[in-house]
């Protein structure tokens, strides 16, 4: 089971099926899932985005795996993030999906720094990428924040045209991971 990494400002946790309610709210949301299609489709009810997020806890190996984004100061789910296998490759594809009112606060940026450090300090990855729509401006300027460089197009994957992004091991800007980003013991 992934691990709950927690920032200054969030808690990426494994999602539970209690959670369903709130990732309808982010991926039955049309406007965000426009964004992840092919790789995530648009959720139509209550009832899929459980087997969705069921799928997630049973298919999830570390370090490939899904989280929910929670706000540490309310318990909101505000997003989701990933880690995922691009096929057939074995490459490590970072994802993140924020709900609408979470957009513009920084959520993004601080989920992927804390999934593209712990994949790189704990999960043995060298190198994670990014794979974004060439209209969504958003996605690619919270790619370079995390410090990912783009590589140009591609359509490798999912079949269609892509801006590739990424980021190796000695690309990161070294602080003290331990006191960053705590990875705690899910029981």
């Amino acid at each position: 089971m992934n691990p709950t990494l927690e920032t200054e400002r969030l808690l990426l946790r494994p999602w539970r099926d209690t959670d369903a309610d709130d990732a309808l709210g982010i991926y039955g949301d049309e406007e965000v899932t426009r964004w992840l299609t092919p790789a995530m489709a648009w959720v139509p009810d209550v009832q899929t985005m459980r087997d969705v997020l069921r799928r997630w806890q049973t298919e999830d190996v570390v370090p490939a795996s899904h989280w929910a984004v929670e706000r540490r100061d309310t318990g909101q789910i505000v997003g989701g993030a990933a880690l995922v296998h691009l096929a057939p490759w074995k490459d490590l594809e970072i994802a993140w999906h924020l709900g609408r009112r979470s957009w513009g606060h920084g959520y993004a940026t601080e989920a992927g720094n804390a999934l593209t450090r712990w994949a790189m300090h704990r999960g043995g990855v060298d190198e994670v990428f990014a794979l974004i729509g060439p209209d969504n401006t958003r996605a690619a300027a919270t790619a370079q924040r995390i410090g990912m460089e783009w590589l140009g197009e591609t359509d490798d994957y999912h079949h269609r045209r892509l801006e590739l992004y990424r980021v190796r091991h000695q690309d990161l800007t070294y602080f003290d991971y331990d006191t960053e980003v705590t990875e705690q013991e899910n029981r």
